[in-house]
């Protein structure tokens, strides 16, 4: 018999906040053609996922991140 075991998301774990002014730390959540990131892929709650999005979109907007990658 198999147990499901519980996943916990890593910004609530670490009591840590996402922000647009780190882009080395959002760059994590995407990958390398720039997309983000799947929940499934970055292990984090559905709050937080979210969130990410908003995040990684305003350093995009700002410049501070790519809307595309390197091919």
């Amino acid at each position: 018999m198999f147990y499901k075991r519980r996943r916990v998301c890593k910004i609530c774990e670490r009591n840590t906040a996402l922000d647009y002014k780190k882009p080395e730390e959002l760059r994590q959540y995407m990958n390398r053609l720039g997309k983000i990131l799947p929940k499934r892929a970055t292990r984090l709650c559905a709050k937080h996922q979210r969130r990410l999005g908003q995040e990684i979109n305003r350093a995009r907007k700002l410049a501070l991140l790519p809307y595309v990658g390197e091919k």
